[in-house]
C-alpha cells in the first residue's frame, strides 16, 4: 500500500477517534510488529517503524504535546521521501501519527525544521529539485498540513563556482519583529567534503511568499575543518545573550557555534565551536539534529543515528531528547531531556570498591541489554578507567566506555570514549574506531556517568559536560553483562546503580528485563 495524504477531522476528539481505524495507522503499527523479532530493535528509543528513517525534523510542541518529524521512506520508492511524523506527550513515550508531508510538486520532501506560532505550526523544508518550501497547520495533532501555494517559496537558481548568488539545501526558520527569517544550511566556494566553506545563506519575508536573500548570516571560518558544509542548521537562543548554530556537516556530522547574533546586521559571531560527533560519520554514530526552545527557554534537541552494519528491514535510532545549555562561562551543558526515571524497575546497586590497576570486576547482579545506569567514579591513579556493557560471560563480546585520564600528561588530552571493536561477534559489523571525545574533570572531581543501553544503542553522559552515542550489535543472547576496570593505576567505584527499562513499544513489552 502507498501511503497518500489524506484529511483528518479538525477536533482532537473526532481526530483520536479517526486514528483509531486508520490504515496508516494500522500499517505503521503492523510493520513494527513485524519487526519485534529483531534482537536490535530499542526498547526505549524512537526507531523506524518501518524500512528508512534519516533527519529528525520540525521537533516542537505544539497544545501541550511534542512532535517529531523526521525523513521518511517506504520499502519501495526510495526516492521519495515524505516527512514522517510522531507525537509524544512528555519526550519519552511516542506514538506514529499519519505522514506530515507527502511530495508532488517536489520529488522529496527533505529536511527542515518548525515556528510554532499562537495560532499556528510553520515549517519550512526543503524540496528536492525545487527549493525551499512551505507548509501550515493549526489542527490539535497536525495531521491537516497546507502547502504554501507559491512552493517553492524561495527556487532554486543557477549558481556560480562560488555558490553565487545562493545554494539552497536545508533551512530553519524564526520570526523577528520585522517579518520571518530563513537559513539555507549548505556551502560555498569549493567542493564539498574537499575545500568548501560551510555557509548559511539568510533570507527575509513578510508574508511567506515574497523572500529577499540577505547574503550569509555566517561562513564558516577557522572553527571548521575545509570541506564541512552547514546541513540540517538550527539557529537559536540559548541564554547569556548567546545564539547557537546547531547544525550536519557531511565531513565531520553533528556540531555546533555558539557567539553573538546581530539583529540589525543580520550577522551571527561565533565565539566557540565543539562537535557532537568524534569518529566516521556514517559508520554507527550521531548524525542530524533538530531543536526547539521550549516554554523555560530550554533547548531541546534530538538527532538520528546511523546504522553501524547493512540495514534490511529498517534504519536508524533517534537519540533520546537532550537538554542543551550554557554554564556561567558559556560552556555547553549536555543532560537527557525526558523523564526517563518514570521507564526504570528492578533497581539492582553496587557497593563501593577499589577497582586494582589492570583489573577488571564482572558486577554479577548487574545485567540487561535495555539498562539505565549511574555510576561514580574518581579515577585515582588509573591512566584508563570505566566499564563493559553489553559483556559476554567469557568477555568474547563487550563495549567499551572509558575516560582516558592521567594527571601530568598534555592538557587536553583526556577523552571520554566508546569502543564498539570488540562488541559484536557479527561479520557484517562495520569496522571502526572509537568514539572518542574531549573530556577534562577538575581537581577532585570524580566522573559521573549516566549510560543509557539499549540493545543496539549506547548513550553516555558525562558529567553534564559531554555527551557520546554509538551502536553496538552484540550477536550473542548472554551478551548481558556489565563490568568495571582500571588500566595502568587503581580507581575507585563510589556507586554504581543500574535499572532495567521498559518498553515504549507494545509490541517489545515481552522483551523487558530480558
Amino acid at each position: 500500500m502507498e501511503l497518500q495524504p489524506k484529511t483528518y477531522p479538525d477536533t482532537l476528539d473526532d481526530q483520536v477517534a479517526a486514528l483509531a481505524a486508520d490504515e496508516c495507522v494500522e500499517r505503521l503499527t503492523a510493520s513494527r510488529a513485524c519487526l519485534a523479532d529483531d534482537p536490535h530493535r530499542p526498547l526505549y528509543h524512537f526507531s523506524a517503524p518501518e524500512a528508512l528513517m534519516n533527519d529528525p525534523n520540525g521537533l516542537c510542541r505544539w497544545r501541550g504535546r511534542y512532535h517529531l518529524f523526521y525523513q521518511f521512506g517506504l520499502k519501495g520508492p526510495y526516492d521519495r521521501i515524505m516527512w514522517g511524523h510522531a507525537v509524544s506527550d512528555d519526550l519519552v513515550h511516542w506514538r506514529d501519527l499519519p505522514p506530515a508531508l507527502y511530495p508532488d510538486r517536489e520529488k522529496s520532501c527533505f529536511s527542515g525544521q518548525a515556528l510554532v506560532e499562537d495560532d499556528r505550526v510553520i515549517v519550512i523544508y526543503h524540496g528536492v529539485d525545487a527549493g525551499t518550501c512551505i507548509a501550515t497547520a493549526n489542527d490539535p495533532l497536525l495531521l491537516n498540513w497546507r502547502k504554501h501555494p507559491d512552493n517553492p517559496v524561495i527556487p532554486i537558481v543557477p549558481v556560480d563556482d562560488d555558490g553565487a548568488p545562493y545554494r539552497l539545501f536545508d533551512p530553519c526558520i524564526w520570526r523577528e519583529h520585522d517579518g520571518y527569517y530563513a537559513l539555507s544550511g549548505t556551502y560555498s566556494r569549493g567542493t564539498i567534503r574537499v575545500d568548501c566553506r560551510g555557509a548559511e545563506y539568510l533570507f527575509h519575508s513578510k508574508d511567506l511568499a515574497e523572500w529577499e536573500h540577505l547574503g550569509k548570516l555566517i561562513e564558516f571560518g577557522f572553527h571548521n575543518e575545509p570541506g564541512e558544509d552547514g546541513a540540517v542548521p538550527n539557529f537559536l537562543p540559548i541564554g547569556h545573550g548567546r545564539h547557537m548554530l546547531l547544525f550536519f556537516s557531511h565531513k565531520r556530522a553533528a556540531q555546533y557555534l555558539v557567539g553573538t547574533y546581530d539583529p540589525v546586521a543580520h550577522r551571527f559571531e561565533p565565539e566557540s565551536h565543539g562537535r557532537m560527533t568524534f569518529g566516521p560519520w556514517c559508520i554507527g554514530s550521531l548524525h542530524a539534529p533538530s531543536a526547539m526552545v521550549d516554554e523555560d527557554g530550554r533547548v531541546l534537541a534530538i538527532f538520528n543515528v546511523r546504522d553501524g552494519k547493512p540495514w534490511d528491514d529498517w534504519t536508524n535510532v533517534m537519540t533520546l531528547p537532550r537538554c542543551l545549555s550554557l554554564a556561567d562561562d558559556h560552556a555547553l551543558r549536555i543532560e537527557p531531556a525526558g523523564r526517563t526515571d518514570v521507564l526504570r524497575f528492578d533497581h539492582r546497586a553496587a557497593d563501593p570498591m577499589e577497582i586494582p590497576g589492570n583489573g577488571e570486576i564482572v558486577l554479577e547482579h548487574v545485567r540487561g541489554k535495555a539498562m539505565e545506569i549511574e555510576a561514580v567514579i574518581e579515577p585515582g591513579t588509573s591512566r584508563e578507567v570505566g566499564l563493559y556493557v553489553f559483556r559476554a560471560p567469557d568477555g568474547a563480546e563487550r563495549t567499551r566506555i572509558s575516560l582516558l585520564h592521567r594527571e601530568g600528561q598534555r592538557p587536553g588530552t583526556s577523552r571520554l570514549q566508546i569502543d564498539a571493536t570488540e562488541s559484536s561477534l557479527r561479520e557484517d559489523v562495520y569496522g571502526r574506531p572509537p568514539e572518542a571525545g574531549p573530556f577534562e574533570l577538575d581537581e577532585g572531581e570524580p566522573l559521573h556517568l549516566r549510560i543509557f543501553v539499549d540493545r543496539s544503542i549506547v548513550e553516555v553522559f558525562a558529567n553534564g559536560r559531554q555527551s557520546l552515542t554509538l551502536r553496538a550489535y552484540p550477536q550473542r543472547d548472554d551478551s548481558t553483562g556489565v563490568s568495571v576496570f582500571a588500566r595502568g593505576g587503581s580507581a575507585r567505584l563510589v556507586s554504581l546503580d543500574a535499572w532495567q527499562m521498559r518498553s515504549v513499544w507494545p509490541e517489545l513489552k515481552m522483551l523487558e528485563g530480558k
